[in-house]
């Protein structure tokens, strides 16, 4: 009975430890993409925003955004790969939210989930 019970208490230690996962070399760089237009409202007045290009640059242990005249940089963890596709979740220097960005591992591509009300960006990669 002892050791069912000692069994109980190891087994979902031993199952949550995961391998740390690693981005490829091939999916670091630069994307290059388009904010698309959108809408703002407040309870007094709606404000329309304009297209508006976006850079992200992903490096080993970092990652830089630039939205029109916008600088960002910060770090993010890989928070789940999928059979095509990585998550990573973007903790940027002066943002209270968190940016998510999905790496497709096919097409050179990813995207960008910015802060509410920002739409999705697709972003494709560039040769530089």
């Amino acid at each position: 009975m002892k050791w069912i019970i000692v069994l109980l208490l190891i087994v979902p230690f031993a199952l949550s430890a995961q391998k740390e996962i690693k981005l490829k070399r091939k999916y670091l760089g630069k994307y290059e993409g388009v904010v698309p237009a959108y809408s703002m409202g407040s309870a007094l007045e709606v404000v329309d925003v304009d297209q508006t290009p976006i850079t992200v640059t992903i490096g080993k242990e970092f990652i830089y955004t630039t939205i029109g005249e916008r600088k960002l940089q910060g770090t993010f963890v890989i928070m789940f790969e999928a059979e095509s596709y990585y998550l990573l979740d973007a903790t940027m220097t002066g943002q209270l939210a968190n940016e998510r960005i999905l790496i497709y591992k096919h097409g050179k591509k990813i995207s960008r989930d910015g802060m509410y009300p920002q739409p999705l960006a697709d972003l494709k990669k560039t040769r530089n």
